[in-house]
């Protein structure tokens, strides 16, 4: 499978976003133990987990690793109903 990601304006300041059919996505770098962090989202479902590897290994530098990270409860936020965040691990590239 081959994404055709389109950039888009963010609603974020400081973060990119790109468009893939249904499938959003935005990237940005914080300057924190978790540098990178990617959220991927579509308005109908939980986006596949094909979409998820394309949009980390298509729009993140690929010396890097990034996780699905599970925070504890009362640190969770998510605003919108179907959407993943990555981020990167802390003490990577």
């Amino acid at each position: 499978m081959k994404a055709n990601w389109k950039e888009i304006q963010s609603s974020v300041i400081g973060a990119r976003a790109y468009q893939w059919g249904y499938v959003r996505v935005l990237i940005e770098q914080h300057n924190s133990p978790y540098g990178w962090h990617l959220s991927i989202s579509r308005p109908d479902h939980y986006p596949s987990w094909d979409e998820i590897k394309l949009a980390r290994y298509d729009l993140l530098p690929a010396n890097i690793t990034m996780a699905l990270i599970f925070p504890p409860p009362e640190e969770y936020v998510n605003i919108h109903p179907n959407c993943f965040h990555l981020h990167q691990m802390p003490n990577e590239s």
